[in-house]
């Protein structure tokens, strides 16, 4: 059918596409759920088409048609992202086909045999398209319509798009897709007519006129129309027809509008204003041209502003013509007269403020309900995004639909009811993507404030001054100066055995925690305690792992029975300035003050922050061994541990009210523990 047009077409790269999106029909009261989708790949050249109904029993049933539209388009535009090559399409139909499946696997099974549905792709001159179910799609070429629709006669549960077809389109193309109810109301001869007008925006603006003149109120209609013309005459901001959509079937007029109607009807001599249909350009109604007038609404506020000029004008002169005694002079009459002129004037003013006043309140309460609906929709995307595991879809809707919100003090008593409601959704949805879960806490009790938590084998413990707070992780009991150092420790790492990596502020040191004894100090190539980034134990080499924030430099440094030795420069060359924490398992990890990196063998390897609604504060520190499955990030200025892949993927953010000063933390991942130091307070956090 379409391959056989192949030869006939004539292939252009230097074509774009001219777009005209007609949705008409309310979904609250129309008896069919319409999906219209043209948008752009976020990458290369494809556009993506999709038309599409699904019969409703119920006005409650909409949701759930648009989650299936969603699942539709996020398939589609998912494949192209990812594998944007001549077989794209019939990847994408295949994925689309498989999502619709399991959503029938599970139950949803209300659109089975029941869908209708144009998906369709444009990538240069080449045009691909796949139906189901009775839709319209035709291409008009040299004013004779073919129709390129490719519905499978008999429909497969499985396979809802069974058949698909690709062509190249060529200068002047006008490509028809629509549902079926548009032929039912204009037929092929008389769009032909419509369409052969000079002005395609104004064409098409007669075929809305020509619908919502004949159509039901409950009749809803989806059409994309494609023009295809030379390079540099498209628009370069996308052109809806929806700007020129007056009203939605199954509203109910406003006042202002039954007036506007009363006022029409007046000046017609008592005939119906309703306009005829017509295949020429579109006549403009009375409506249309009040716009225009200079008496409308948009102008009241101007001519208020004038009024108001004139009358203090006015009264300046009446003030300079008029004294205290040459009133008292003026007869009972007169005063009476110049008394009411001032009261006149004054209720002329007050009801003109008070009139531009209502108008901007009620202007501005429009606005924000427009806003909170197009947060809810956007809501609404998010979550059928979240449901297919579109992970980065997801966090965008959610993003668009937080930037709509409009602040709490600004929203009509009307609205609060929908803003606390959308506002609920908005923290629901946080949680879903960030996979927040409440974290099982218990307090092991006091250590002492300050300080890092220095984790050894037995104990985790915090130096006070000079002395020592531990917990014996066998005993379970705190103790005070059990541990001897004999330095301040800035920072500390095991180093295998009953010894430990320490880190006075100049220099490093070997420390027999056991014993309470400490080997000579080492400080070649050892940063100042101001550009010391951190440090970490590996132990497959016996090196320490340092962060120089002043050089850009991690070096290792070679454990040598009671000392160090043989520094080797590890990472060298990036900027470090706000590295504050060091983490090893084979890859070194580095947390910067809002993000990781992560290198391996020196260069930089694969890791992407997860997409969270608040990002890392700069008190977080970053786990990791040798042995650990995940990454663990302690995000202390939002008091929250993150647990993540090796390459950055979000598998559970942990929180708790205990979390309220978390500084520093250490993982036992083996047994499923977390040790957080919050507040001078030991807390343990078990791991499901």
């Amino acid at each position: 059918m379409f391959d056989n047009l192949r030869k006939a077409f004539i292939y252009m790269d230097e074509l774009e596409s001219q777009i005209a999106k007609i949705q008409l029909g309310n979904n609250k009261f129309s008896n069919s759920f319409i999906y219209v989708l043209a948008e752009k790949a976020e990458s290369g050249p494809a556009e993506f088409y999709m038309v599409a109904e699904i019969p409703l029993l119920n006005p409650a049933a909409a949701d759930s048609g648009r989650r299936i539209c969603l699942a539709i388009s996020s398939a589609l535009k998912r494949t192209y992202r990812y594998n944007d090559t001549e077989s794209a399409f019939e990847n994408a139909v295949s994925q689309i086909n498989d999502e619709l499946g399991k959503l029938a696997a599970l139950g949803q099974t209300q659109w089975v045999d029941k869908l209708s549905c144009i998906i369709g792709v444009k990538d240069g001159p080449a045009f691909h398209i796949a139906t189901c179910g009775k839709v319209g799609a035709f291409l008009l070429r040299s004013g004779e319509f073919t129709d390129i629709s490719c519905s499978p006669e008999q429909r497969h549960p499985l396979k809802t798009f069974g058949n698909y077809a690709s062509g190249k389109l060529k200068l002047g193309d006008l490509l028809i897709l629509s549902t079926a109810q548009l032929f039912n109301y204009l037929s092929l001869d008389r769009l032909l007519q419509v369409l052969a007008g000079p002005d395609f925006l104004a064409d098409t603006q007669t075929i809305i006129e020509l619908l919502k003149q004949n159509a039901e109120p409950q009749i809803g209609f989806g059409v994309l129309l494609n023009m295809q013309v030379p390079q540099g005459q498209a628009p370069e901001t996308e052109v809806d027809l929806e700007d020129y959509v007056v009203e939605n079937h199954g509203q109910t007029e406003s006042f202002f509008a039954k007036s506007l109607s009363f006022v029409t009807t007046m000046f017609s001599g008592g005939k119906s204003a309703a306009r005829q249909p017509q295949t020429a350009l579109p006549k403009i109604g009375f409506r249309q041209s009040l716009k225009n007038w200079s008496g409308t609404t948009r102008n009241f506020a101007a001519k208020g502003l004038g009024i108001w000029q004139t009358a203090k004008t006015s009264a300046r002169a009446v003030k300079s013509g008029m004294n205290a005694q040459n009133f008292r002079q003026f007869s009972a009459q007169k005063k009476f007269l110049i008394g009411s002129i001032a009261v006149l004037a004054l209720a002329v003013i007050a009801n003109i403020a008070i009139a531009v006043h209502l108008k901007k309140t009620k202007a501005q309460d429009a606005q924000i309900a427009s806003q909170l609906s197009a947060a809810q929709l956007l809501l609404q995307d998010a979550q059928a995004s979240l449901l297919y595991k579109d992970e980065s879809s997801a966090a965008n809707y959610y993003a668009q639909a937080k930037s709509k919100m409009p602040e709490l003090k600004s929203v009509p008593a009307a609205e609060k009811t929908l803003y606390t409601q959308i506002s609920g959704q908005l923290q629901t949805l946080q949680t879903q993507m960030e996979k927040v879960a409440q974290a099982d806490v218990v307090n092991l009790g006091s250590l002492a404030k300050g300080g890092s938590l220095i984790a050894l084998p037995q104990y985790l413990a915090v130096q006070s001054g000079q002395d020592i707070v531990s917990y014996n992780k066998q005993s379970g009991q705190i103790s005070d100066g059990g541990l001897k150092s004999g330095v301040t420790i800035v920072a500390g790492v095991a180093a295998g055995g009953t010894t430990a990596a320490v880190y006075d502020g100049t220099s490093l040191y070997i420390w027999d925690y056991a014993k309470g004894s400490l080997g000579p100090g080492y400080s070649q190539s050892m940063p100042a305690q101001n550009d010391f980034g951190g440090m970490a134990y590996y132990p497959t080499n016996n090196r320490v792992y340092v962060a120089d924030k002043k050089s850009g430099q991690v070096v290792s440094f070679l454990i040598n029975k009671n000392t160090f030795s043989r520094p080797v420069v590890a990472i060298r060359n990036q900027d470090l300035s706000k590295v504050s924490s060091l983490a090893i398992d084979g890859a070194i990890y580095l947390f910067n003050g809002s993000a990781v990196s992560k290198y391996l063998a020196g260069a930089s390897a694969n890791f992407t922050m997860p997409n969270l609604s608040a990002g890392l504060s700069g008190a977080s520190k970053i786990y990791a061994q040798k042995g650990f499955n995940n990454v663990y990030i302690l995000d202390g200025g939002n008091n929250r541990i993150l647990v993540t892949d090796k390459t950055g993927n979000l598998l559970e953010t942990l929180e708790s009210p205990q979390f309220n000063q978390p500084s520093d933390f250490a993982v036992d991942e083996a047994a499923k523990i977390i040790y957080v130091l919050n507040d001078g307070s030991l807390l343990k956090v078990v791991l499901p």
